[in-house]
């Protein structure tokens, strides 16, 4: 079963950065670059790593450490999000640490408790990989059934667990079609066995309820909610015949429409990533476009979705479900989406702001050969 969120975004705001222990650097919106061979360099002090600190009034800034290649050791100070600093990052911030290997996004609203003293998260490829054999282990295979341990990444501090209100999301880049897991500070694997229901903070705290983590790829990678940052990583597992899907892209969205107007058609693909072939996808959307505050703006049947490959437009809502047959041998399904937007929908005052449907996949897959 997937989960998706559409939607137009606003523009995000401007905001702080901050060198430890220095003073305020004030930048305008967008990526912090850290070029190759700047693992360490002056936005933090000499010999420290990047760090990007959050300030009280919370920014939209996100430090880039791509260019640095996989021995990016990038960080954000979250000091100010510590349970008692009276700070949460507010609706509207975006930070993140983003490296060629993996990137974390830190979500809005939230507070942490296990705070390190100095205060920083770090993301770089862990020296700390478990074996096959712990992997097989966690998940009841044999050894020889582990066939590759890819790249594992930490996050946070080895010597304390941070522990965030609200989930966090971690991409580890490359790593689709894998079996999620995380290792403890004791070198336990845990596998990540729920499936998130959508690529979403909000939608994944209310499935988790405040505790554990799920998974869902996005992309070409795997995208990891959870409440706290350890290692995490992916192994090919084989495990038998499996049914799954990846959804791309991972979110529609459409150009602006006016009330009474009707959006061009959007197209999303269902694709098959376990072993068994596809054989037929059902959409269904039961709930309303809602706002970020959870303001019902449209009815679910405002989105309107068939095959790509043509036939009548089928309002959703209420139960209804598109049932799309896949194409291509049992690779993939794509599938169109179409918005209505009544009139008086979107008042002044709420037409710059996101508005958002979840979306239900649920995903048949044909009969294993022989």
């Amino acid at each position: 079963m997937r989960r998706a969120r559409r939607g137009c975004r606003r523009a995000g705001r401007g905001g702080a950065l901050v060198a430890g222990g220095g003073a305020p650097y004030r930048l305008a919106a967008g990526d912090i670059p850290v070029a190759a061979g700047e693992s360490a360099r002056t936005l933090s002090p000499p010999g420290g790593s990047p760090v990007a600190a959050i300030e009280s009034d919370g920014f939209v800034r996100a430090l880039n450490a791509t260019a640095a290649g996989d021995s990016a050791r990038a960080a954000i100070n979250v000091s100010a999000l510590a349970v008692g600093a009276n700070t949460t990052l507010p609706s509207d911030a975006r930070v993140a640490i983003i490296t060629s290997f993996a990137a974390v996004w830190l979500p809005p609203d939230a507070n942490a408790t296990g705070v390190p003293a100095d205060g920083l998260i770090e993301l770089y490829v862990s020296p700390r990989a478990p074996d096959a054999r712990d992997i097989a282990g966690a998940f009841r295979v044999d050894a020889r059934d582990v066939l590759e341990v890819r790249r594992v990444v930490e996050a946070g501090d080895d010597a304390a667990r941070i522990e965030f209100s609200l989930p966090v999301r971690m991409l580890l880049a490359g790593q689709a079609s894998g079996s999620a897991f995380y290792a403890g500070a004791d070198g336990t694997v845990v596998p990540i066995v729920a499936m998130c229901g959508a690529d979403d903070a909000d939608a994944v705290h209310a499935q988790l309820g405040g505790a554990g983590a799920c998974w869902i790829e996005s992309g070409g990678g795997m995208a990891i909610y959870t409440y706290h940052l350890t290692r995490f990583g992916t192994a090919v597992v084989d495990r038998g015949h499996t049914c799954s899907a990846s959804l791309s892209p991972p979110e529609v969205q459409f150009d602006r429409v006016e009330a009474g107007g009707r959006s061009g058609a959007a197209v999303q693909e269902v694709r098959g990533t376990g072993t068994l072939p596809l054989a037929l996808v059902s959409v269904s959307a039961d709930g309303a476009w809602t706002s970020p505050g959870g303001a019902e703006m449209m009815p679910a049947n405002a989105t309107s979705a068939r095959a790509a490959a043509g036939g009548d437009w089928t309002p959703l809502g209420g139960g209804v479900a598109v049932d799309v047959p896949a194409d291509g041998g049992g690779e993939s399904a794509s599938v169109e989406f179409r918005l209505d937007v009544p009139q008086g929908a979107l008042e002044a005052g709420a037409r710059d702001a996101m508005v958002s449907q979840a979306v239900t996949y649920t995903v048949t897959c044909a009969a294993p050969p022989g």
